[in-house]
C-alpha cells in the first residue's frame, strides 16, 4: 500500500479512537516505525480531535454541576467521616469506609429480626443502617428519592419489569413512581437505606 493511501485511509482516525482490529493495530505499529510522516499525521489528526471536540463542547445543566460537586464532597467526606456529619451515598460510595464505621452499631449475633438503626434525619435526608435476613415488600415513592448502599450481603432488587442481583458496594437509585421490591439471597444483607425529599 502506497503511503499517502494509507494516511488517507482513514486507518488513523480509528486508530486513535481505538476502534481498530488487533491486527490492525499491529500493521498501523508497524508503519509508525517505518515512516515518521505517519506519527507527524497523527499528531495532526489528534490536534485536530481535540480542537473540534473544544468547539462542540456543550456543557451540562447547572443543577448537574452541583449535583456531580455534591458527589465529590461526599467522597472526601467518606474517608474521614464521622457519625455525628455523614455524607450523601452515590453511586461512588466506597461501601468499605460506610462498613467500618457502622460496625460497632450492629448487634454482636444477628437474631433474624430485621435490624435498623437511624443515623440521620434532617434538612430532608434520612439515613437508616439495616440489616435484614427477610424480603423488603414492594413499595412505591412519589416524594422520596430512595437509594441503598450494599455493604454486606446479597439481594435481588426488582423495578418494574427488570431484575438487579446485587452484593457488597452496588449501590441503586430507585426512580420515582416505580414499583420496587428487594429479595434477600443471602443469610442477611446488611446496608445503608437512603430517603431524599425531592424539591419542590
Amino acid at each position: 500500500m502506497e503511503l499517502k493511501d494509507f494516511i488517507n485511509n482513514g486507518m488513523l482516525e480509528l486508530y486513535l479512537m481505538g476502534l481498530l482490529s488487533p491486527e490492525e493495530v499491529s500493521l498501523v505499529e508497524r508503519m509508525r516505525s517505518e515512516y515518521p510522516e505517519i506519527n507527524s499525521e497523527l499528531a495532526k489528526i489528534e490536534d485536530f480531535i481535540e480542537k473540534d471536540a473544544m468547539r462542540n463542547a456543550v456543557s451540562p445543566p447547572e443543577q448537574i454541576d452541583k449535583k456531580m460537586e455534591l458527589i465529590f464532597e461526599g467522597l472526601e467526606a467518606e474517608q474521614n467521616m464521622q457519625l455525628s456529619l455523614l455524607p450523601l451515598i452515590s453511586a461512588f460510595s466506597n461501601s468499605d469506609y460506610w462498613l467500618k464505621l457502622v460496625s460497632p452499631l450492629l448487634p454482636k449475633i444477628h437474631s433474624g429480626e430485621r435490624f435498623e438503626k437511624l443515623l440521620r434525619h434532617g434538612n430532608g435526608v434520612m439515613q437508616v443502617l439495616v440489616r435484614s435476613s427477610s424480603d423488603i415488600e414492594e413499595e412505591i415513592h412519589d416524594r422520596l428519592d430512595e437509594s441503598f448502599l450494599i455493604l454486606e450481603g446479597t439481594c435481588i432488587c426488582r423495578i418494574g419489569n427488570s431484575s438487579f442481583n446485587m452484593g457488597p458496594g452496588d449501590f441503586m437509585q430507585i426512580p420515582l413512581y416505580q414499583p420496587h421490591n428487594v429479595s434477600i439471597t443471602s443469610a442477611s444483607v446488611t446496608a445503608i437505606l437512603q430517603h431524599v425529599e425531592c424539591a419542590g
